[in-house]
């Protein structure tokens, strides 16, 4: 189990770029724009915005399903925060519990059957995804890459990803702590971030979670 705090934003493609050319400047890009090489799977919760359910990556290792079952409770809505710049977003605190899934520990493969179901009632979503990531470490009030493990900071994660034939953008921080200051975590952290990137009017309407995502788009939002 893991808490964290966490906000998020839809972008606009000029504002995708904005935030995208200062991991360019932290040597930090994506590899090729028009691809989503990642795929999860997420349960389609469309009137629920407080519960998130997924398959993460769903791979075959050594001729064995692998993948993490991931889900994420809303624990809190912290609020509206304004950040440097005149920006706004939607503040949660969250839990997520993790689960590995080998081969038949759970039934994965039936699970996964669900996915090339075509019926429009089908109760698993596909989104293609590619992201780009880094960390701050609070302790030591640096970046680091994005496979670095730290106990005290928050990951930074741009990410475009595609449900059905849209495609959207998303900038995301989510904070996290071993010792149960991640409030502390996450304003050092927004405060960085915002200080180095010049960008300003992210609208609150537009801080979303992936449960809220998933839900405006089945609703047509």
């Amino acid at each position: 189990m893991q808490k964290s705090i966490e906000t998020r934003w839809l972008l606009n493609f000029n504002e995708f770029e904005t935030i995208e050319h200062w991991f360019k400047q932290i040597g930090t890009s994506f590899k090729n724009k028009d691809l989503f090489p990642r795929q999860d799977y997420y349960l389609k919760l469309v009137k629920s915005t407080n519960l998130g359910i997924k398959i993460r990556e769903p791979k075959l290792v050594n001729n064995e399903q692998k993948s993490k079952l991931e889900v994420k409770l809303l624990i809190q809505d912290n609020g509206i925060y304004k950040f440097n710049n005149n920006n706004h977003g939607n503040v949660n605190t969250w839990l997520k519990y993790s689960f590995e899934t080998i081969g038949n520990e759970i039934e994965t493969a039936r699970i996964l059957n669900f996915f090339t179901n075509q019926n429009t009632q089908e109760p698993w979503i596909k989104i293609d995804k590619d992201r780009i990531l880094v960390k701050f470490d609070t302790k030591e009030k640096q970046l680091v890459s994005g496979d670095t493990i730290i106990d005290e900071g928050s990951g930074i994660e741009l990410t475009k990803f595609k449900i059905n034939n849209t495609i959207y953008y998303s900038l995301g921080i989510e904070t996290f702590s071993s010792s149960n200051i991640e409030t502390n975590n996450f304003d050092e952290t927004v405060d960085f971030f915002f200080k180095e990137v010049k960008i300003s009017n992210l609208n609150n309407l537009k801080s979303l979670s992936y449960p809220e995502i998933i839900s405006n788009h089945f609703l047509g939002y």
